[in-house]
């Protein structure tokens, strides 16, 4: 195990040994106030949290990052999910900048995928956005994939289709049965 993952793991066991004595001792279930449209777990020992940061630390030293209005853990699937979601994709990593937002979230922390079941919208740093129907983050691919319609804006172009797939690491972008608009942008370098 990673050193400096031992503080995390102690706290983790920390909260579950608290949890388990928690459901075995109590009847009722505490749920963090000013969270609206709580998630719910699909079945066993839950952990209901409030507003939430989750981090992905990587070796490199780079990051994925997720907050949330509320989320719950869930033990039996390892998952979180959450709403009112923001991803930040890649912090600290050459392709930092990228930003995703939707109003649900699920977070496979074995599969390092992060489903958005009700699509959201991606923004770059450099001015490229995007509007998807539902979408997984497949964090170990560094793959953004959206069956489904899409539309894709960046500095003079505006694409829409379906069935995206973003390479966000390698910077690829695939769409199929696309419609294009192009429009004559000044950029640096150019004149008139």
């Amino acid at each position: 195990m990673n050193v400096r993952l031992l503080p995390w793991a102690a706290m983790a066991l920390l909260v579950l040994v608290l949890s388990i004595r928690s459901a075995l001792t109590a009847t009722d279930v505490a749920v963090p106030t000013g969270v609206a449209e709580q998630e719910t777990a699909v079945g066993g020992p839950e952990i209901r949290l409030g507003p939430v940061d989750v981090r992905e630390l990587h070796d490199d030293g780079s990051w994925n990052r997720i907050d949330a209005e509320g989320a719950v853990y869930s033990y039996a699937t390892r998952t979180v999910s959450s709403v009112g979601v923001t991803v930040f994709l890649g912090e600290g990593a050459p392709f930092a900048g990228t930003t995703v937002r939707a109003p649900r979230a699920v977070w496979d922390l074995d599969g390092k995928t992060i489903g958005l079941p009700e699509g959201g919208g991606v923004e770059r740093k450099d001015g490229w956005t995007a509007e998807l129907s539902a979408a997984t983050l497949d964090l170990a691919g560094s793959v953004l994939r959206s069956p489904g319609p899409g539309r894709i804006e960046g500095p003079g172009v505006s694409v829409q289709g379906k069935n995206l797939a973003w390479e966000w690491a390698e910077g690829k972008i695939t769409m199929e049965s696309t419609t294009s608009r192009i429009s004559p942008v000044k950029g640096p370098g150019r004149k008139g």
